[in-house]
């Protein structure tokens, strides 16, 4: 389950490259290879190196995405700026590998959850 609140850099790096993926899905449907596709080894062993340019595509999209459904755009630029961290770690350990594939697959999980289930989920946080 996401765990918004866990503010470990390789965690949190894991779920900016889902969101960053959503990002990208979004405002251009499904590319022959997504950034996840061709970043995904190199994001998670050496998040400094690559984010730079990933965040720097993700813009062009989210300018794109804007003038496409501009709700979906804040939501999903709310949704980065939630999974940024307060630094981009040069490189990640094995350990630190494991908890990036947490946070990349908790954020996509997150994605693929219907709004009721959603709405559960953050009403059971609420009691």
């Amino acid at each position: 389950m996401l765990n918004r609140d866990w503010n470990d850099p390789a965690y949190k790096c894991g779920r900016l490259l889902a969101v960053i993926e959503r990002i990208q899905s979004a405002a251009i449907g499904n590319p022959n290879a997504t950034l996840t596709d061709k970043y995904y080894g190199s994001a998670s062993t050496a998040p400094a190196s690559v984010f730079g340019v990933l965040l720097r595509q993700t813009q062009t999209h989210l300018s794109k995405l804007r003038k496409q459904n501009e709700k979906q755009a804040i939501w999903l630029e709310r949704e980065m700026m939630n999974a940024m961290p307060e630094r981009l770690p040069k490189t990640l350990s094995l350990e630190a590998q494991g908890r990036f594939a947490l946070g990349y697959y908790h954020q996509r999980s997150e994605f693929f959850k219907s709004k009721s289930e959603s709405k559960e989920v953050s009403n059971d946080d609420d009691h």
